[in-house]
């Protein structure tokens, strides 16, 4: 089940406004304490209590796309408490959210280093195609990001698991959560690029 958690990137959609863009602070079971940026502060004081929004939060799981309302009225200090209503649809009916774009990054097999291209990522795995193939189903690899896609350089171990044609799939073994979200971040933000 996709929940709204403390840090998740939330998205508000209104007729008094284009997008409201926020990060949730606090989580109760009925609302959710929203945080945001000066930058959108005349959008948030355009909303009065009961208004009706569409919401979007980003977890590291998929879209919670949700009909919520205004709470309490946006606060002088950068704070909206919304609805915390029933998801209306799972956007991606996979336990990660998965973008398709193409970057270059590194994949070890006992002590060969190969570079790679990636397909399409999750925080779960990777689709890539390797430079040279040496790689079996059933392989334990060690893969290593770079931190031009992810702010910092990533390093996991993960486990080949199939192959399409030339595309070989791993699912990652060993990750650290910070990692893990990481990735799941990295993925939101290209999806929402795409809109």
């Amino acid at each position: 089940m996709i929940e709204a958690k403390r840090g998740q990137i939330v998205i508000i959609k209104n007729p008094k406004f284009p997008e409201l863009e926020g990060i949730i602070e606090a989580v109760e079971e009925d609302r959710l304490k929203i945080y945001y940026p000066k930058e959108y502060e005349s959008y948030a004081w355009a909303l009065s209590e009961g208004d009706e929004l569409f919401v979007r939060v980003h977890t590291r799981f998929g879209i919670k796309p949700m009909r919520s309302m205004v709470i309490c009225a946006p606060s002088s200090d950068g704070e909206l408490v919304i609805e915390n209503a029933s998801s209306l649809s799972v956007q991606q009916k996979r336990e990660y959210v998965r973008a398709a774009i193409k970057f270059n990054f590194f994949i070890k097999k006992d002590e060969n280093l190969v570079r790679a291209v990636c397909e399409d990522i999750s925080a779960g795995g990777i689709k890539f195609v390797p430079d040279e193939y040496i790689f079996n189903i059933g392989d334990d690899v060690e893969i290593k990001f770079l931190s031009e896609e992810f702010e910092k350089d990533i390093n996991l171990k993960a486990l080949i698991i199939n192959s399409i044609g030339e595309k070989l799939i791993a699912k990652y073994t060993v990750i650290s959560e910070f990692d893990r979200d990481k990735i799941a971040g990295f993925c939101i933000k290209i999806l929402d690029e795409r809109g």
